[in-house]
C-alpha cells in the first residue's frame, strides 16, 4: 500500500467518525440481544444524580431488565418499568410508567409501549416505536461512563424531544 492510499483512508475513515459521531468501524448491523449488555450498569442524571436515576440488570436468559425514576424540580415525578428481550427474532424494548407514588400507570393494562430495536452497534442501539407509538425513537448511546439517551415522543400529536445524559454510578 502506498502512503497516498493509506491517507486516503485515514481521511476517509475519519470524515465517517465526524459525520456520524461514531468510528468508522461501528457501522450499524443487525440488532442481538446478546450485544446489549453494555447497557447493564446503575445509571445516574449527570447534573442532579438523586432527581433520576436508570438502573439495568441483565436477568436469567440474556434478558435486559430496566427501572427509572425521575423527579424534576417542582414536579411530582415518575417511574418506569423496562425490559429489553428477544421477541420472536426481533428485540423489544417493552415499557410501562407510573406516577411517582406508584398508584397511577400511565399506559392501560394490556398496552404498554413497545419499541423495536431497529439498529445496533457496539455500543448503542435504536429503539423504533410500534402501534400508537410509531413515529417515535429512543437511543441509547454508551461512551465509557456515560450514557446518553436520546428520545423524540409524539405526545397528543406534538413532538417532544428529550436528552438524559447519564453517568455510571461509583
Amino acid at each position: 500500500m502506498t502512503v497516498r492510499h493509506l491517507m486516503s483512508m485515514w481521511l476517509a475513515s475519519t470524515v465517517v467518525a465526524m459525520a456520524t459521531g461514531r468510528p468508522a468501524d461501528a457501522r450499524p448491523g443487525p440488532c442481538a440481544l446478546a450485544g446489549l449488555g453494555w447497557m447493564a450498569a446503575s445509571w445516574l442524571n449527570a447534573r442532579d444524580p438523586g432527581r433520576a436515576q436508570e438502573h439495568w440488570v441483565l436477568a436469567p436468559d440474556g434478558v435486559l431488565m430496566g427501572s427509572s425514576f425521575e423527579f424534576p424540580p417542582g414536579k411530582r415525578g415518575y417511574a418506569e418499568i423496562m425490559t429489553v428481550r428477544d421477541d420472536g427474532g426481533a428485540i423489544s424494548m417493552v415499557l410501562r410508567h407510573f406516577d411517582g407514588a406508584l398508584s397511577k400507570a400511565w399506559e392501560q393494562r394490556d398496552t404498554p409501549m413497545v419499541f423495536k430495536a431497529a439498529t445496533c452497534d457496539r455500543t448503542s442501539v435504536t429503539f423504533e416505536g410500534q402501534g400508537e407509538h410509531v413515529g417515535e425513537h429512543m437511543t441509547y448511546s454508551r461512551d465509557g461512563d456515560h450514557l446518553l439517551i436520546v428520545a423524540d415522543f409524539l405526545h397528543g400529536g406534538k413532538p417532544d424531544h428529550e436528552e438524559w445524559r447519564m453517568v455510571a454510578a461509583p
